[in-house]
C-alpha cells in the first residue's frame, strides 16, 4: 500500500527549501528532494517538471510574503526613522528566514539561473520597494548628483543586509541598528520636519 502524505505540494516545498538552503541551489536534485520528503520521484515531477521550476516556486512564494509587509510598511505614516527601522527589520528578518536562499537574487554563478526572467522580475520588485522608500527624500548634495541614487542605495542595502547576516550571524539587533543609521547618513528626511 502507497505511503499517503498530506499535503504533499507544502512538503514538497519545505522539503526542497531545507535543502537549497542547507546545500545550496546546485548540490540538490530531485532525487534527493524525493527522498526527504517522502515523495515518490514520478509524483514529484507531477507537481513541477524540473528542480529550477520549484526551486523558483519557493522563492517567488517567500517574497511575495515579504513584499506584502514592506508593501504595507511603505503606505504607513510614520516618521522616516521608524519607517526605515521596521523595513530594514521585516527585509533582514525575512532574508534571514530563508536561510541564503534569497541570494539568488544577487548571485549570477549559478548558470542555470543566470538571467532568468523571474528572478530578475523578483529582485526588480525588490529594489522597486526600496526606491519607493527612499524617493520622496532629499538626498545631500554631493550625493544628489549622481543619476539613479535610489537604486543604488537599494542595492547597497541588500548587499549590507547579506553581508550583516554571514559576517555577523548572531549579531542581529546590532546589525539592523547598523543598517539603519547606514541607510539615514545617505538620505535626509524631507516630510513633516522629522529629523534623521
Amino acid at each position: 500500500m502507497p505511503k499517503i502524505i498530506s499535503n504533499v505540494d507544502i512538503t514538497i516545498k519545505n522539503c526542497a527549501m531545507e535543502l537549497f538552503s542547507e546545500l545550496s541551489y546546485t548540490n540538490v536534485d530531485m532525487r534527493m528532494i524525493s527522498k526527504k520528503s517522502g515523495v515518490a520521484v514520478g509524483t514529484l515531477y507531477n507537481y513541477y517538471k524540473n528542480k529550477k521550476q520549484l526551486y523558483l516556486a519557493i522563492l517567488k512564494e517567500s517574497w511575495k510574503n515579504t513584499f506584502e509587509k514592506l508593501d504595507i510598511i511603505n503606505q504607513a505614516t510614520v516618521s522616516y526613522k521608524e519607517k526605515l527601522r521596521k523595513f530594514i527589520s521585516i527585509l533582514y528578518e525575512d532574508i534571514e528566514g530563508r536561510n541564503g536562499l534569497g541570494k539568488a537574487l544577487l548571485d549570477k554563478s549559478i548558470l542555470e539561473l543566470k538571467d532568468d526572467k523571474e528572478i530578475d522580475e523578483l529582485k526588480n520588485s525588490l529594489l522597486l520597494r526600496l526606491e519607493n522608500l527612499f524617493s520622496g527624500y532629499e538626498k545631500p548634495e554631493h550625493l544628489s548628483k549622481c543619476s539613479s541614487i535610489d537604486i543604488r542605495l537599494a542595492e547597497c542595502l541588500l548587499v549590507s543586509t547579506l553581508t550583516m547576516l554571514e559576517l555577523h550571524p548572531n549579531d542581529k539587533e546590532n546589525n539592523i541598528n547598523f543598517l539603519v543609521e547606514f541607510i539615514s547618513l545617505s538620505v535626509k528626511n524631507n516630510v513633516k520636519g522629522d529629523k534623521v
